[in-house]
């Protein structure tokens, strides 16, 4: 099977296994944009994340994760269930009311990997999703994936802004996506004007100690402890804002895997955008524990959900 051939059943299984997207991109040093990486860590917009400082290394040259490397294969995982909490209600982001993506994304990737291997069995590869130091949305843009909009998103103009990206770095060449898709913001302010708490600064920056993502998932402080104390406008995990306030969401069908559906558990009968600040609460850790094992939530873990809570009062 010659590379060509390879592509299109590469192709062909990713469609197989619900992936909306494929494109693959030549290895190269990513010089300009870890450039503009080190400009977003010298403004300390990284807040609390320390492990963004680390393994720069690798960001500008992923072949020190696979040596070798010849094809960054990028593919769209599809999570539009149109489906929000109730007017109110404690709000989660809309990629996070499922399963976690990370092992569900990765499983198929290794599927994929797998199909390589069977046909060029000295083929070494590695599969990521948000899982390593590797500027995923940069090279899923350079595939024709998409654009990354004045939001930080990478935007497919078929597919809107509701995809998660999955990656395989590969040692052999495939035929590569001779496609760059134009940006599609042209003028429009929308997510920067949202953004209730002036995270955005456009220019591709974003103010992680102003986002209410960054606050409510990845910062280890409570929010009384908080330097820049803002308005969470009911978010407990994540924030959806700016990406409701993009003309490009509405984009394409609704079309969602099945692990992303809104998690329902024998003790949550009525799936987690359904629970009230009161429901949450009397929750107790134990039966988060339980609930949330295989969820997304499980990253910020029971005590920050709690803490979310207090924070929106």
């Amino acid at each position: 099977m010659n590379s060509e051939e390879l592509s299109e059943n590469i192709r062909k299984w990713s469609e197989e296994l619900g992936f909306v997207a494929f494109g693959v991109v030549p290895y190269r040093l990513m010089t300009r944009e870890i450039d503009r990486f080190e400009n977003y860590l010298s403004l300390g917009y990284q807040a609390g994340m320390k492990y963004l400082e680390q393994n720069r290394n690798i960001r500008r040259d992923p072949s020190l994760l696979l040596p070798g490397l010849k094809s960054i294969l990028c593919f769209l995982a599809p999570y539009r269930h149109g489906i929000s909490p109730a007017q109110g209600m404690p709000s989660v982001a809309s990629y996070a009311l499922g399963l976690d993506y990370h092992p569900v994304i990765k499983g198929k990737l290794r599927k994929i990997l797998s199909k390589i291997g069977e046909i060029y069995p000295d083929a070494k590869g590695r599969v990521f999703t948000d899982s390593a130091p590797v500027l995923e949305r940069e090279w899923a843009a350079g595939a024709g994936l998409g654009f990354i909009g004045r939001n930080n998103f990478l935007i497919s103009r078929e597919h809107g802004l509701h995809t998660l990206i999955g990656v395989i770095l590969l040692d052999i060449p495939i035929p590569y996506t001779k496609m760059t898709v134009k940006s599609g913001c042209g003028s429009c302010h929308r997510c920067i004007d949202a953004c209730p708490t002036g995270a955005l600064k456009g220019k591709g920056l974003l103010d992680s100690t102003r986002c209410i993502s960054y606050q409510t998932i990845e910062s280890k402080k409570d929010h009384l402890s908080e330097e820049t104390r803002i308005d969470r406008k009911g978010w407990i995990f994540g924030c959806d804002i700016c990406m409701q306030a993009c003309p490009w969401t509405k984009t394409g069908e609704r079309h969602c895997w099945d692990e992303f559906l809104p998690l329902k558990h024998p003790l949550l009968p009525e799936g987690v955008n359904s629970l009230s600040s009161v429901e949450w609460k009397s929750m107790g850790k134990d039966k988060f524990n339980e609930i949330f094992k295989e969820s997304p939530l499980k990253r910020a873990g029971y005590e920050k959900i709690m803490d979310n809570l207090d924070a929106n009062g």
